[in-house]
């Protein structure tokens, strides 16, 4: 949090091991390629370090909100770890002229249908207003920034793309602020949200 800052913009991810970053990171090299060879599309790729499974993005709230959520995220979770895998990548909006590129995440047990509930019940108690955006597991690779010509060029690049179908295991829940800085944006933890141990079927 910056001094003297009156609010902060935060999201709400699953993070992952070097092995899936490794896999998502492979995959976004080859659709920038794809994108070079087809003539190129002007992009802003995410950095490695900054890859994640966005859950709820919260925008610009208050610092006393911040401060009670990270109060209620340290608390204990009912939400239970559940396994998760890479998926086929694709675009915001599905159609029309795309503005996100992403890889998918494929949550098979549901995992992330309680989670969502219990976390969004943690932010209207602290103050955020209700989420209307329907939750896609996904992890953000790119961002368009001039895609008028090029939408079909970006889901052709997209479809011949093969994601390695990495699987782990989420364990918890982190609430992040997004800083913005000369180099890019950096991410920083305000507070991490632990599940219990047992596994959701």
């Amino acid at each position: 949090m910056v001094d003297g800052a009156s609010s902060v913009r935060l999201f709400a991810a699953v993070n992952f091991d070097e092995t899936v970053r490794r896999a998502v990171t492979t995959t976004t090299a080859a659709i920038a390629e794809r994108l070079v060879a087809a003539g190129g599309a002007r992009v802003s790729w995410v950095r490695p370090w900054n890859l994640h499974v966005t859950v709820r993005f919260l925008g610009d709230v208050e610092v006393g909100v911040m401060r009670r959520l990270r109060t209620s995220w340290v608390r204990p979770w009912l939400a239970g770890m559940f396994d998760l895998k890479l998926a086929v990548p694709g675009t915001f909006p599905p159609s029309g002229t795309p503005r996100v590129m992403w890889v998918g995440v494929c949550d098979r047990s549901s995992g992330f249908d309680p989670l969502t509930l219990e976390l969004d019940e943690r932010l209207r108690t602290a103050g955020v207003g209700e989420n209307q955006v329907r939750f896609v597991p996904h992890v953000t690779v790119g961002r368009v920034r001039r895609a008028a010509a090029c939408g079909r060029m970006i889901r052709e690049a997209l479809e011949a793309v093969k994601v390695k179908a990495v699987r782990w295991r989420a364990t918890d829940v982190i609430l992040y602020e997004s800083r913005v800085t000369p180099s890019g944006p950096s991410y920083v933890p305000q507070a991490v949200g632990t599940w219990r141990a047992g596994i959701t079927s």
